[in-house]
C-alpha cells in the first residue's frame, strides 16, 4: 500500500506509465512464472510447423501400435478419424497451467510425450507428427482458442468454425478474420483461467486504479464492480464457439463503471482544489 501512496505523488505523465509497468509485472508472473518457457514459447509460435516430429525417438513405439491399428486401405478420411481417437487416447487433456504452471505453452513432442498430458496445441503437435509417418502433408492451424491439424487430405482433431492462422511452408498464414477471432479467444482463455490467478490481476488493478484519497464508498464500488465484470466475462466466454454476448458486453460495462467509480470523484477533487486555489489568489 505504501508503495501505492508514493507512486500517486508522482506527476501523471510518469504515474501512469510507472503504474501501467507494475501492472504488466504482475500481469507476466501470474501468466508467465517461467520465462525460459516463455522464451520457448514464442520461439515455438514463429514456426509451429517445426515441431511436428515424424522422426521423434519418442514417437516411434507410437507408431508402430498405430499401424497396427490402421484399416488396410482405409480413405483420408477414416485415416484422419483412427489418428484423432488414438492421440486423444495416449495424451490426456489437461490445461497448461496445471502441466507446465503457464498461461500458454507450446511443446515439442518429446516434451508432450514426456508428460503423457497436454492441451489442444500439444495434441495438435503428436497427431501432425504422427499423420507425417503416414504420409500426410499436415500443418498446424489455430483460431486462438483452438489448435488443430490441417491436412491436404482434410482437417482433424476438432476443427474449428475459422482458422485465424495457419502454418505453412512460407510461414505463418494470417486470416482477414484473425482480429475477431483474436477477440473471441481472449474470452474464452479469460473465461478457463483459474479464478485465483484472475483475483490476484484484479486486486492489483484495483490498488493501482486508487488515488491517495479515494473516498472509501467508490473504492468499494470499484472492486465489487471489477470483481463482477469478471464473472460475467468468464460465464459469456466460456463456450467459445457459442459465446454470450449480453454477459460478455455486461462485463466490460462493469469494469468501465469500475474505472470511473475511482477516476469521477479523483476528477472532481481535482476541479474543487483548482477552484479554491483560484478564490484563495
Amino acid at each position: 500500500m505504501a508503495g501505492i501512496l508514493i507512486l500517486n505523488k508522482l506527476r501523471w505523465y510518469w504515474r501512469l506509465p510507472v503504474k501501467w509497468l507494475v501492472f504488466g509485472l504482475i500481469l507476466l508472473v501470474v501468466c508467465f512464472p517461467y520465462p525460459s518457457l516463455l522464451v520457448k514459447h514464442v520461439e515455438h509460435w514463429r514456426d509451429p510447423n517445426a515441431l511436428i516430429e515424424p522422426d521423434a525417438e519418442a514417437l516411434k513405439p507410437l507408431v508402430a501400435e498405430l499401424r497396427g491399428r490402421m484399416t488396410p486401405k482405409a480413405d483420408p478420411k477414416q485415416a484422419l478419424a483412427t489418428v484423432e481417437r488414438f492421440v486423444l487416447e495416449k495424451v490426456r487433456y489437461d490445461w497448461d497451467w496445471n502441466t507446465w504452471g503457464m498461461a500458454d505453452y507450446m511443446p515439442t513432442v518429446d516434451e508432450v510425450l514426456s508428460k503423457g498430458k497436454e492441451d489442444c496445441d500439444g495434441r495438435a503437435v503428436v497427431a501432425a507428427s504422427l499423420l507425417r509417418n503416414f504420409g500426410f502433408e499436415a500443418q498446424i492451424a489455430t483460431d486462438f482458442s483452438h489448435v488443430w491439424v490441417k491436412t491436404d487430405k482434410g482437417e482433424t482433431m476438432g476443427p474449428g468454425k475459422r482458422k485465424a492462422v495457419v502454418a505453412t511452408k512460407d510461414g505463418l498464414r494470417v486470416s482477414p478474420w484473425a482480429l475477431i477471432e483474436l477477440t473471441r479467444g481472449l474470452a474464452y482463455g479469460l473465461a478457463v483461467f483459474p479464478l485465483e490467478r484472475e483475483a490476484i490481476l484484479v486486486i492489483a488493478a484495483w490498488f493501482l486504479m486508487l488515488g491517495s484519497s479515494s473516498p472509501y464508498r467508490y473504492a468499494l464500488m470499484a472492486v465489487v464492480g471489477l470483481f463482477g465484470g469478471l464473472m460475467l466475462l468468464r460465464s459469456g466466454g466460456l463456450d467459445y464457439r457459442h459465446p454470450i454476448p449480453w454477459q460478455q458486453w455486461g462485463g466490460v460495462l462493469l469494469w468501465i463503471g469500475a474505472v470511473a467509480a475511482v477516476w469521477i470523484p479523483r476528477f472532481g477533487q481535482q476541479m474543487t482544489s483548482k477552484h479554491v486555489t483560484k478564490v484563495c489568489k
